[in-house]
């Protein structure tokens, strides 16, 4: 018990109150509701164990379920493919959750580097100035925007579970010659009858708590990698306004150090106000290298997770146009709609996440565009010499890849819609 204990202190130690400021001022209570960051600190550990006892069990039970189910209704092909289907969502979150909990020193890492200033500027404290103020003020304004996705994707999602169920509460029986239950909402078997009683309650109760679980794991996954991708681009707008601003906040640094100066007879080629230049250039590249720590946490982050939704996204999806085509020749229209809203459920997430890594790689690029047009002609040997250096750091676009191998940019997402296309012509062709 002692090492245990240990242990579980040992996941804490790097948790402190201002990081969980930090934390719940980007999520609220969900990264602890989801699991996908819980805390270890004594004073929350009963929660945090319940939470993953609840997680621990109800998703390997349902995976196992969905395993069991796949078999007993593989003579219905839609059916067995939207049991596959929801066994992979489950398979996906199961394994996403393992792997937040293992970079969880990441997701530190990256958060605390975001409890101060990430950019600090001798000039004076750029945060504070008009335009990054009102970019800090539309941060709520995109969340707020953003939250309409996940929300339509868990509507979808919900639609897809409970429409069927309601549609099958007609009173009767049905269990097929396999012995699934045709009338819960996911059709299962189980080592138990599940038509009546207290055992159906606990059967039905328990498929709708696993969506549950299901629906706070995925949105809170796609949340987490909002906030993370804002903060970002947040700070490489800033980053491009203090290169736009370069000569400004030079001069402002000038009058800081040497306040009896008359500014009127200031020229760009004075000594002093040239080293006041190279302090200001020297504040963005340390800017920018911090920025590129924070990439290295969020691909860390995102790597496994990301190349799974992919993986899956565009299996998924072409398996349900061949379900849709499926229905439609069996004159099942309730089910053309059902397969529809999963794979529309699909491109809006992997639509979300092409978006993110694109508004990165193009952020970087503007950065680059950014640094090419400052007025270095003003500038000394020295200054020149560093902006060179600078320019040779920002000259390869951030690309964000997921297992090591897929970009995650929109020309991928246009790859996958014509891969899954292709495959639901190679299976319509069969």
């Amino acid at each position: 018990m002692s090492f245990l204990m240990k242990f579980i202190d040992s996941l804490a130690e790097n948790e402190d109150d201002a990081l969980w400021d930090q934390l719940h001022k980007f999520y609220g209570p969900i990264l602890e509701i989801a699991f996908i960051f819980p805390s270890w600190r004594r004073s929350k550990l009963p929660i945090s164990l319940a939470v993953m006892s609840f997680y621990a069990f109800i998703f390997p039970v349902h995976i196992w379920l969905l395993t069991v189910g796949i078999q007993c209704v593989r003579d219905d092909f839609n059916l067995a493919s939207l049991e596959f289907h929801y066994w992979l969502i489950f398979m996906f979150s199961l394994v996403a959750l393992l792997m937040m909990n293992g970079n969880r020193n990441f997701m530190i890492s990256f958060h605390r580097t975001l409890t101060s200033d990430v950019g600090k500027y001798r000039a004076g404290r750029i945060y504070d100035e008009k335009r990054p103020l009102e970019w800090e003020h539309n941060k709520k304004k995109q969340l707020l925007k953003f939250l309409s996705l996940p929300t339509l994707v868990l509507v979808l999602a919900g639609f897809s579970l409970l429409v069927p169920y309601l549609q099958k509460m007609d009173g009767t029986v049905e269990y097929n010659e396999r012995g699934a239950n045709m009338k819960l909402p996911i059709p299962a078997w189980y080592p138990f009858p599940t038509h009546e009683g207290i055992l159906s309650l606990l059967a039905v109760l328990g498929q709708f708590m696993a969506a549950g679980g299901l629906a706070t794991t995925v949105a809170t996954l796609d949340i987490v990698v909002f906030r993370l991708t804002q903060s970002l681009l947040f700070e490489y707008q800033v980053l491009r306004y203090a290169l736009e601003t370069l000569m400004p906040r030079a001069k402002r640094l000038y009058t800081l150090k040497y306040p009896a100066e008359d500014m009127r007879k200031l020229r760009t080629n004075d000594e002093a106000f040239q080293r006041c230049i190279g302090k200001c250039l020297e504040d963005c590249v340390i800017h920018h290298q911090d920025i590129i720590k924070l990439i290295k946490d969020y691909k860390t982050l995102v790597k496994w997770p990301g190349f799974m939704a992919y993986g899956f996204g565009t299996g998924v999806i072409g398996l349900s146009l061949v379900n849709m085509l499926s229905a439609k020749e069996q004159g099942r229209y309730e089910d053309i709609v059902l397969f529809f809203l999963l794979a529309l459920a699909e491109v809006l997430n992997m639509f979300m996440l092409s978006t993110f890594g694109e508004s990165i790689t193009t952020e970087s690029k503007e950065l680059r565009e950014q640094l090419y047009f400052i007025d270095w002609h003003l500038l000394n040997t020295s200054n020149r010499k560093l902006v060179l250096n600078f320019q040779i750091g920002v000259t390869h676009p951030v690309i964000i890849k997921v297992g090591g191998l897929v970009n995650v940019s929109l020309d991928t997402f246009s790859s996958i819609m014509n891969t899954s296309y292709s495959f639901f012509n190679l299976m319509n062709a069969q």
